[in-house]
């Protein structure tokens, strides 16, 4: 029974452990994904406030050019420092009439693009083309460069007869690099997150990754709209919060915790379970003989007289130890109590393992045999505990103490209505017995 309780309560140990360790952890992976989205939000704000920024001081630039072309290339170099020195993420401008490169700033670093043809790029020349479709400006990009990079390229187209717009005249292109506004915006410092970007314009209206994992969009944690002139932006992440090492620290912590709470209660349930088995077992025990006692022996009759069984039933030996006294009064009672303790053994010795044999007060003993058949002559079973009992002596010092025992006996036969009766019927042929002895001597000393 022990192990079958100890095997429940490791098994409801390890589901209650490991329960409280996925609460705390949902709880801990629920605030600390607010906490990404909080940071992914801000990423969002950063990406398109930069490229709203940027694109619309470019824009400036743009209509210099449209107005007045001719005054725009003669001062290509202040008209670019000036746009350069108060945006954030560009890189290099330029003009291109005719979409031939004719002018960029700065030029160190980017000579390569001068005299480059459109044309001779399809990728690029639809971003132009997509630019003067649309008579305004178009974000592309990411794009290698000619120059060598990768960057994000706001195209302005510009018209000789603005505002109709009619004849095409060339292109402004603002270059912004790529790279560095992904790290300023933070998207590349995201922890606990795998994050994507898609973007969503005239050329791509079912989207098209170009940062990330295309896979994040089939099943995001959260995404988000970057808003830009003329399109947009989407950004989705999946939360890869589960697997960090303070998460996983924090699950082991718990469940070691969990399994050191469990072992101390088990060791103190196990105390109090012993501690419970010692006073029961005290409470069921004659304390000088370790015999079952009076509540013991109660307790067993009371089953077998609720118990109905027409082939067997079960009888009472009545013991009573004759001139008990005198072994007390001559020997003293350290003598009588050892004497207790023999005819205790010698009455276990006598009957079967399934009987029981209990003290149930001072001299008096009582022997429940069970299974007996109702054709049992119980006379004969108690004679002949009584002989083997008295055959064995105590010595005690230079005395031999010989025990007698007056024995009664009663058989459950349904007649008797309560074991009240039952153990009368025995005490009462005890006495008749022990009365026959009572001007003997009984103990030869």
């Amino acid at each position: 029974m022990l192990w079958l309780l100890s095997a429940i309560y490791l098994v409801l140990s390890v589901i209650i452990t490991e329960f409280v360790t996925q609460t705390y952890a949902q709880r801990q992976l629920s605030a600390e994904q607010d906490v990404v989205k909080d940071r992914l939000s801000l990423v969002r704000s950063h990406l398109e406030s930069a490229i709203f920024m940027d694109t619309y001081l470019a824009d400036s630039l743009a209509t210099v050019v449209t107005i007045d072309p001719k005054f725009a290339t003669d001062n290509w170099n202040a008209i670019g420092a000036k746009l350069l020195s108060k945006a954030h993420f560009v890189r290099n401008v330029g003009i291109a009439p005719n979409n031939i490169i004719s002018h960029t700033y700065p030029l160190k670093g980017n000579e390569k693009a001068i005299g480059f043809d459109f044309r001779t790029r399809p990728e690029q020349l639809r971003t132009v083309e997509l630019a003067r479709q649309i008579q305004g400006v178009y974000i592309a990009g990411p794009l290698e460069l000619v120059q060598g990079g990768q960057a994000i390229i706001a195209r302005f187209p510009i018209f000789a007869d603005y505002p109709k717009n009619t004849r095409y005249w060339g292109g402004v292109s603002v270059v912004m690099d790529f790279q560095k506004l992904l790290e300023q915006s933070g998207i590349v410092n995201i922890d606990g997150a795998h994050v994507s970007l898609s973007k969503f314009d005239i050329a791509n209206p079912q989207g098209k990754v170009f940062y990330g994992d295309p896979n994040i969009f089939a099943n995001p944690d959260v995404e988000m709209k970057v808003k830009l002139p003329n399109g947009e932006w989407h950004l989705a992440a999946h939360y890869d919060i589960n697997d960090a090492e303070h998460v996983q620290m924090t699950k082991a912590s718990i469940r070691a915790m969990g399994a050191t709470v469990s072992v101390l209660v088990y060791i103190v349930l196990l105390l109090l379970y012993r501690n419970y088995l010692i006073v029961h077992t005290a409470s069921m025990q004659d304390e000088l003989t370790s015999l079952p006692n009076r509540r013991s022996v109660m307790g067993l009759l009371q089953r077998l007289f609720e118990k109905n069984d027409s082939d067997q039933t079960f009888a009472i030996l009545n013991i009573d130890l004759n001139g008990f006294k005198h072994v007390n009064d001559e020997l003293g009672h350290e003598a009588g109590d050892e004497l207790l303790k023999h005819v205790a053994k010698q009455l276990s010795n006598a009957v079967r393992s399934d009987d029981m044999v209990a003290r149930i007060g001072g001299d008096e003993f009582v022997i429940v045999l069970q299974n007996v058949r109702k054709d049992t002559r119980i006379e004969v079973v108690a004679s002949k505990v009584k002989q083997m009992t008295e055959a064995h002596t105590m010595s005690w010092g230079e005395h031999q103490v010989k025990p007698s025992l007056s024995v009664g006996y009663a058989i459950y036969d349904g007649s008797q209505t309560s074991i009240k009766d039952l153990l009368k019927q025995a005490d009462s042929h005890m006495y008749q017995v022990k009365t026959r002895h009572k001007h003997g001597l009984d103990y030869s000393i």
